[in-house]
């Protein structure tokens, strides 16, 4: 979950190294699919791993250009990739832990956005980040952002165009806080936002997206809520209410708030991929075909729709198609961390249909 200024705390993960070419990654992203397979075939490897799927936004805009999105653990860097052309990422094999992701631009306030992996709930942990674009208030700002910055952003000066001066005061007391870790200090400044103007929705993006940090679930559909009611053209507010409903069981009010998030952003692939794997988990599993093939065909370069897909099938003793995607998958991303034991499983599955064969 993101909150709307990309203020998230920045928090990392353990040694990594950095791509010096963007097309490594597609190789990071495999990293973070192979993990619906894994939990999927449990009998296969003794230890369960889950992915993290995100996606960035930036606030009244599009994500232009690639971005560096570092993933850390108690601290520490241990993964890094680059987001693509609409802004997906992916980490993976992740154990349950809390995890931070960060993402560092010029052009944006920092995010350390805290990430909670819970394999018992499930497999797929979904993260929505928004960037929010620095106020470029200076010569000197403007002279060291990085170049091919989206011209529709909207910086916080159009804040303070429509909301009281007080009110943006605490929300960038807020950010601030957020990036220093003081989560307790950041939502009350939200609160106090909020309170002299109930209307300002970055905020309770954002507050929601702390309550989310802390587990407070309830407090962060509400305002979830309350943010889509305020802008409801917003399509990520809706996945972002969607994944707190899954995460707490409310599978028919997620599928629900997704699908009115697919009505506003309909070629999202990212949106049908949330859709399927939530149908997959209620057992619904023509919807979730549907959604599901329908992300790969928005988005080929999406792995861990492939590695769902596997899922599905499996579920289904659909053993012919499992093989077939587990080969799609193995063409369309030849290289990375889940390759050998995307293998191993193709080729255990390969064997059993094989021995029913001669039998």
């Amino acid at each position: 979950m993101c909150p709307i200024g990309a203020y998230p705390r920045s928090r990392g993960w353990a040694p990594f190294i950095i791509c010096e070419d963007m097309r490594h990654s597609s190789r990071s992203r495999i990293l973070s699919c192979l993990g619906f397979l894994l939990i999927s075939i449990p009998s296969l490897y003794g230890q369960q791993y889950g992915t993290i799927a995100g996606e960035v936004h930036v606030s009244k805009g599009d994500v232009t250009g690639r971005m560096l999105v570092e993933l850390q653990l108690h601290g520490s860097p241990i993964n890094s990739e680059y987001t693509d052309e609409q802004g997906k990422f992916g980490f993976g094999p992740v154990t349950s832990n809390v995890y931070h992701i960060v993402i560092r631009d010029d052009r944006f306030y920092p995010v350390d956005q805290r990430v909670t992996v819970d394999l018992s709930v499930t497999a797929v942990t979904m993260v929505q980040i928004t960037l929010i674009p620095r106020e470029q208030a200076s010569q000197q700002d403007r002279s060291s952002s990085v170049g091919g910055a989206n011209p529709y952003l909207i910086d916080l000066s159009e804040y303070k165009r429509h909301f009281p001066k007080a009110a943006v005061k605490e929300f960038n007391k807020g950010v601030d806080a957020d990036k220093e870790r003081r989560t307790d200090d950041a939502i009350r400044h939200y609160e106090k936002a909020i309170s002299q103007a109930p209307d300002f929705y970055p905020a309770r993006n954002n507050l929601g997206s702390d309550y989310l940090s802390k587990s407070d679930f309830a407090d962060a559909q509400r305002q979830f809520e309350e943010s889509i009611r305020l802008n409801k053209d917003d399509s990520q507010a809706y996945f972002n209410l969607g994944n707190v409903l899954t995460l707490t069981g409310h599978l028919e009010d997620a599928a629900r708030v997704l699908e009115q998030g697919l009505e506003k952003r309909p070629n999202s692939a990212f949106g049908h991929f949330l859709l399927g794997s939530l149908y997959s988990r209620a057992g619904q599993n023509a919807q979730a075909e549907q959604n599901l093939e329908d992300a790969l065909k928005l988005d080929p370069t999406m792995p861990q729709v492939y590695l769902q897909l596997v899922n599905l099938y499996l579920q289904e003793n659909r053993k012919a198609e499992a093989i077939s995607e587990l080969q799609a998958f193995l063409h369309a991303f030849p290289e990375g961390a889940f390759t050998p034991k995307a293998k191993q499983v193709l080729k255990k599955l390969q064997a059993e249909q094989q021995s029913a064969v001669s039998e």
